[in-house]
């Protein structure tokens, strides 16, 4: 049965949405999956609200390399401040549902396709759904994550477009530049208070505290939310229902995922409009359209794009069971659409997933990890797929796993690859081999001044040397000096590496309680 947007978030309680957010989301899904805060969630229920200091913060930033090679920032923020920023979520979800309600209840259809959801079948009470074959992601996915890009369900969805699409003769897409990065903190108060009462309202409500608390998690700064932990997907929906209502209000029939628009009009005036008031409206806000990415074409229009099309109409679709040869023309197939599309990765990844669900002889399988292989090391962004299409699937020997993960840390050690010598170390401790290197790993990617591959290298050295050893020591001198010096951005390493007796405040406190981030599999 279809639900609206509201009834969607209305299934969800104040304490659900706040261990939501917190126990399952703090971690974005593009990083190496060796972190969770389920045991920090714990801890934060029996401490004091004096424990909870609300000041500015700096997070850790991660490179997650996209599909055209650009490299995109994924941070994980200070805990106390999420948490702080998780719990004013809670502590004001009604007022929260109630301004969800006021901005989607002209909507004879969910605007925003992309959404938090409340499921059924596991603790992901969290998702948010897909719904275009293109958003294809290259992450494994853990059961007990609650934001899910990979979820959706038509029955509770439907698909407005096709109904749109009646009577229709143009269909205009847009998105928002930079849409997170663009955010302007003050902004949320004026969605939920209005512009000019905001500006009157400048203390005492909760809504000026969400802004502040915002604020503390990205170093005081105004412009700009983070990307990667769950609340900040909620945050921006405040802002974009409001433009969603006003766009409904003038008629228009559209959708949006997150922050990319899709219209069908009557006419090309029509078309033309949409993209005008879709700009004004985000423009109150402080947010502006991607010039590239703006278009209208005329109906019919393929609903994929053209290489999907291409993909899916190839004759592997029908096969069940793929030998030596059709792998190999197939992976052909496949970077031959990849050169007449300006390189863009997710045609490989999605391209890739379509067979990765059939049978394959050993040598088609073979055939299939070498291609990848190399590939990944001209696209990074095609790191995710190794472990849950290629190693799991396949159930992948551990010599072929470290030969892989060897080459990702040597090559991407010397290109400043961080997101390949991450996952490289993430594969062998998680398939616990040890690399064939003289040094250790700090001495080997030290230099690559990035917090997770400091901290896996630390997991990796403490692993193959001993909790006692002089490398481990090494690791301390280099944490303690980082704490020492307030590099904050590399606070997930320094409060991990060094003891309670080195650190201050909540860091100490969280130690001494023996609060880690790190899933229990792979600190033994």
């Amino acid at each position: 049965m279809f639900k609206s947007y509201y009834q969607h978030h209305h299934s969800l309680s104040p304490d659900e949405v706040y261990e939501g957010l917190l126990s399952y989301g703090m971690f974005s899904d593009n990083l190496p999956s060796f972190l969770q805060s389920v045991e920090f969630f714990d801890w934060c229920k029996g401490q004091k609200e004096t424990t909870f200091q609300k000041t500015e913060t700096t997070p850790v930033y991660y490179e997650s390399i996209r599909n055209i090679n650009i490299p995109r920032l994924i941070t994980i923020p200070n805990p106390i401040a999420y948490r702080n920023l998780c719990l004013n979520l809670r502590n004001n979800w009604n007022d929260v549902l109630l301004h969800f309600q006021n901005y989607t209840d002209n909507q004879d259809w969910k605007v925003s396709r992309i959404h938090i959801r409340k499921t059924k079948e596991n603790k992901k009470i969290l998702v948010l759904g897909k719904y275009a074959t293109l958003r294809v992601t290259n992450h494994q996915v853990d059961k007990d994550q609650l934001f899910d890009m990979g979820f959706s369900d038509y029955k509770e969805d439907d698909d407005p477009l096709l109904k749109f699409k009646i009577k229709s003769r143009f269909q205009a897409h847009a998105d928002i530049s930079n849409c997170f990065g663009s955010i302007y903190t003050h902004s949320l108060t004026w969605a939920i208070a209005g512009k000019a009462n905001a500006k009157v309202k400048r203390r005492g409500f909760w809504f000026n505290e969400l802004d502040t608390l915002l604020m503390n998690t990205n170093n005081g700064e105004t412009h700009g939310i983070l990307i990667g932990a769950h609340a900040y997907n909620s945050v921006s929906e405040i802002i974009l229902v409001v433009v969603d209502y006003q766009l409904a209000e003038k008629g228009y029939k559209f959708i949006r995922h997150i922050d990319d628009y899709v219209c069908l009009t009557e006419n090309y005036e029509a078309a033309e409009n949409f993209l005008t008031d879709l700009s004004n409206e985000l423009r109150k806000f402080g947010l502006i359209l991607n010039g590239k990415k703006v278009s209208i074409e005329e109906l019919p229009a393929i609903r994929n794009s053209s290489w999907i099309v291409d993909i899916s109409n190839h004759p592997v679709s029908l096969i069940d069971y793929l030998n030596y040869n059709v792998m190999v023309g197939y992976l052909d197939f496949l970077l031959s659409l990849l050169k007449k599309n300006d390189d863009d990765a997710t045609i490989l990844n999605y391209g890739i997933k379509v067979i990765t669900g059939k049978l394959a002889s050993a040598n088609a399988v073979t055939y299939l990890i070498d291609t990848v292989h190399y590939l990944v090391m001209i696209y990074p962004y095609l790191v995710g797929l190794l472990e849950n299409q290629l190693f799991e699937r396949y159930e992948v020997d551990v010599s072929t796993i470290k030969i892989i993960s060897t080459n990702l840390l040597n090559y991407g050690a010397e290109r400043n690859s961080y997101e390949l010598v991450a996952y490289s170390i993430y594969f062998s401790l998680k398939y616990n081999f040890e690399f064939d290197i003289r040094s250790s790993l700090l001495e080997k990617i030290g230099s690559l001044d990035d917090c997770l591959t400091l901290l896996l290298a630390y997991l990796y050295d403490k692993r193959k040397y001993g909790t006692r050893s002089k490398v481990v020591k090494q690791h301390k001198v280099v944490a303690e000096h980082l704490y020492d010096n307030n590099e904050d951005d590399y606070w997930l390493y320094y409060y991990e590496v060094l003891p309670a007796s080195k650190l201050k405040d909540y860091w100490s406190k969280m130690k001494k309680d023996k609060v880690s981030f790190f899933k229990q599999v792979f600190t033994s």
